[in-house]
Order: structure tokens, then sequence, then C-alpha cells
């Protein structure tokens, strides 16, 4: 039985799908935290819906690995949390992963 590591599957998707822009455009990254910070990305084909995403250091810091430069301090807070744009959502759902925001009162 094969089985799929969600987190793995939704860092590797993520960095294969928006890596290119970023080194294209910097300013690009502040739209990918905010997409990730706080935020739990499902797969469709996953029974178990596995929550995938980062907090802010995490999200900081998948952005500089991305990237190849800089730490998640570099990152951290760059944009509104819990914030997917029209286009990251599309993207992302074209490898089939949807988003359910996290309730940011108690945060």
């Amino acid at each position: 039985m094969n089985t799929i590591d969600y987190q793995q599957k939704f860092n590797s998707d993520f960095s294969e799908l928006f890596t290119k822009r970023l080194k294209e455009d910097e300013d690009f990254g502040c739209e990918l935290w905010s997409a990730i910070a706080n935020v739990h990305w499902f797969h469709d084909d996953d029974e178990a819906k596995t929550a995938c995403g980062r907090s802010f250091r995490g999200a900081g810091s998948l952005i500089a690995s991305m990237l190849g430069k800089g730490t998640y301090i570099d990152w951290y807070c760059s944009g509104p949390y819990c914030t997917v744009s029209d286009y990251i959502a599309e993207t992302m759902a074209s490898r089939g992963w949807q988003y359910v925001l996290l309730d940011t009162e108690d945060n």
C-alpha cells in the first residue's frame, strides 16, 4: 500500500507551482506567505483530510527556501495572514488542493 505524505506533497506542489514566479518577482513572496500562514490546505485525494500549511515562521521559511536566500524573518508577517488570492487558489486547485481559513479571532 502506498502512503502519501500530504504535507510533503503540499510543500512540493507549492514550490513547483510558484518558485519560478517568485524568483522573477520577489514581491510575490508576500502573497505566497499570506496564502499559507494559518491556512489549512487539503488535498482532494486525501480521505483523512490532512491539514497542510504553515505557521507564520514556517511560511517564511518555505518562501526563503523557495527563493534560495534569506531566512523566515525576511518574510515573517510580510502580508495579511489567512488571505488566499484567487490566483493562488486556482493554481493550487489545478493540483487538487482546497483551503480553509483558520479561525483568526482566537489568534
